[in-house]
C-alpha cells in the first residue's frame, strides 16, 4: 500500500501523528481515537500514575489471563503510562506541523485515575492547535470514557473513518 488511512486508539493514536509527520507522502488521512496531546507529567504526575497502578497490582495477573491486560507488572504498566503521558505532552509541535487531515474522536467521560473532569480539561489543549492547523478537526465527542470508547461508540469511530475514506474516493465493500 502506497498511502494509508491511519487509525489509532490511545497510544496508537499518538503514534499516528508522529508517523504522519515523518511520512506525509505515505498517509492520506488519520483518525485518532481517545488520545490528545496532554498528560500527567513531571514527578507529581509520575507519582500519581505509579500509585494508581500499584493499587491495581492484584488485578493485572487475572486480567492478563483473560486477555484484558498485558502480561506486565504494575510497575511496568506504570512505566508505559508515564512514557505515554510524556510522549503525548511533547506532541503539540507535531500536530502543529501535520499537512494531512487528522480527525479526532474524543471520549468525554472520566477515565481510570482521572477525576472531576480532568480529562475534559486536558482536551481543551486541542482548541489552539485546531485554530493554528486547519488539517486538525474534532469529528465527534462521545459520552464514553477512554477505556470503553471502542466498545460503546464504535459506530461513531467507524462513521468517522468512512467519511474520511469517502472524501478520498473510497467506498465500502
Amino acid at each position: 500500500m502506497e498511502r494509508a488511512l491511519l487509525v489509532g486508539w490511545s497510544y496508537g493514536g499518538i503514534l499516528t501523528w508522529h508517523w504522519t509527520d515523518r511520512n506525509p507522502d505515505r498517509v492520506l488521512r488519520a483518525v485518532t481515537v481517545a488520545a490528545f496531546p496532554v498528560g500527567l507529567t513531571g514527578e507529581e504526575g509520575h507519582a500519581r500514575i505509579r500509585k494508581l497502578f500499584r493499587r491495581m497490582r492484584w488485578l493485572f495477573p487475572i486480567a492478563a489471563r483473560l486477555g484484558l491486560a498485558a502480561k506486565m507488572t504494575a510497575d511496568q504498566h506504570a512505566d508505559v503510562n508515564i512514557e505515554l503521558n510524556e510522549f503525548a505532552a511533547a506532541s503539540i509541535t507535531v500536530l502543529d506541523r501535520l499537512t494531512r487531515p487528522v480527525r479526532f474522536v474524543l471520549a468525554t467521560g472520566d477515565s481510570l485515575g482521572s477525576k472531576g473532569g480532568e480529562m475534559d480539561e486536558g482536551r481543551k489543549v486541542l482548541e489552539p492547535i485546531i485554530a493554528r492547523n486547519p488539517n486538525i478537526t474534532i469529528s465527534a465527542k462521545v459520552a464514553s470514557n477512554h477505556s470503553k470508547i471502542l466498545r460503546n461508540d464504535s459506530p461513531t469511530v467507524a462513521q468517522t473513518i468512512r467519511a474520511l475514506a469517502a472524501g478520498h474516493g473510497y467506498q465500502d465493500g
